[in-house]
């Protein structure tokens, strides 16, 4: 008896039952789309589209002035400087496909480099490092390509590095402020 077959026949089975998954995935979101209306429910963030990235964290309640950066890349700033977002490009700055947030703590003396290589070692979502001026740094970098990711993919990542920079005080030593 050849098994050969059946083997195949199963694997078949099993690439067009995850196609055909994947396939209502794809259209699941299209369908929601017509269906519930709301903007928020359908917005895609991208890096590629900085108001995108804008009216994303406007609905968080943070309010950000657009930059560049030293290469021409757009930056965006929280209007309290609590944290930058960085934009990564082609080098013509066009075909943007991820996004950077950033905070760097001037007010954490105790910070040195094994605190920090700690937080890069022991945590997934983000890493940390000393930057020239020994400030400690957290960053999280997160890849929305071209076309963009929808906000609650992106919640997911904003909720992580925001509860990071809420207690960076664990990770870091006591804020001298």
């Amino acid at each position: 008896m050849n098994l050969a077959p059946n083997f195949i026949a199963r694997r078949l089975s099993d690439v067009l039952a995850a196609s055909l998954a994947l396939l209502a995935l794809a259209a699941a979101p299209a369908h929601a789309a017509t269906v519930a209306g709301s903007k928020v429910g359908t917005a895609l963030v991208s890096a590629n589209d900085v108001q995108s990235v804008i009216d994303y964290l406007a609905t968080k309640g943070d309010k950000m002035e657009s930059g560049k950066n030293d290469a021409g890349n757009p930056v965006l700033t929280e209007s309290n400087n609590y944290y930058t977002v960085l934009f990564y490009c082609e080098d013509d700055h066009s075909k943007c496909d991820a996004i950077e947030f950033r905070a760097c703590y001037s007010d954490y003396s105790e910070a040195d480099l094994e605190k920090v290589n700690a937080v890069s070692r022991d945590y997934f979502f983000g890493k940390s490092y000393l930057d020239a001026d020994g400030n400690a740094c957290i960053e999280l970098p997160i890849a929305t390509g071209v076309k963009g990711i929808g906000y609650e993919a992106l919640d997911l990542s904003y909720e992580a590095f925001l509860g990071f920079t809420d207690t960076a005080e664990d990770y870091f030593g006591p804020s001298s402020s």
